[in-house]
């Protein structure tokens, strides 16, 4: 279990971040361990969502982040649910949280026919880090500082420069 630290919501300061940049970001630091949870067949992620099997998720979600990032810093959210209309094809919408130094983010990776997503729900800062100085470049440092393995040079970010990444 979590200490419990004092944190500020950053949604606020939502109206003057360009939140996409921050998506953009994190999708591409989450990027190998997206492709490394894609392996399984989607049909058994499917039958979990289905099903509610939140353990099972969680295992293979933790299987697949823990090549990539230390400890629990990236985690699942106990949340899956199966989207389907009739007009688009169905998705599978996991919640996750990545929790590391002084920012957690809750987000949800959404698992498309034709496309993976990242949505962000919500940005959690500790009060030494002030919202002024979280920007995706910043936010692109903490992500880096939380991986295992340097990001690969062809996942990068535009949003973030070469001096900011650690490796």
């Amino acid at each position: 279990m979590r200490s419990l630290r004092p944190v500020e919501a950053a949604a606020p300061s939502r109206e003057h971040w360009d939140i996409q940049a921050f998506e953009e970001v994190l999708a591409c630091n989450l990027k190998d361990v997206i492709a490394d949870f894609c392996l399984t067949d989607p049909e058994i992620i499917r039958f979990y969502a289905d099903n509610q099997l939140h353990g099972n998720m969680d295992e293979m979600l933790t299987s697949s982040a823990e090549l990539y990032f230390k400890g629990r810093t990236l985690s699942y959210g106990y949340v899956a649910h199966v989207c389907s209309s009739r007009e688009e094809a169905s998705c599978i919408v996991l919640d996750m949280e990545f929790n590391h130094e002084s920012v957690t983010v809750f987000f949800q990776l959404i698992f498309g026919a034709y496309y993976i997503g990242v949505k962000i729900s919500e940005v959690l800062l500790e009060a030494a880090l002030r919202k002024a100085d979280f920007d995706p470049a910043s936010f692109g440092r903490i992500l880096s500082s939380a991986r295992l393995r340097p990001l690969p040079a062809r996942f990068k970010s535009p949003y973030c420069s070469a001096s900011a990444m650690r490796h």
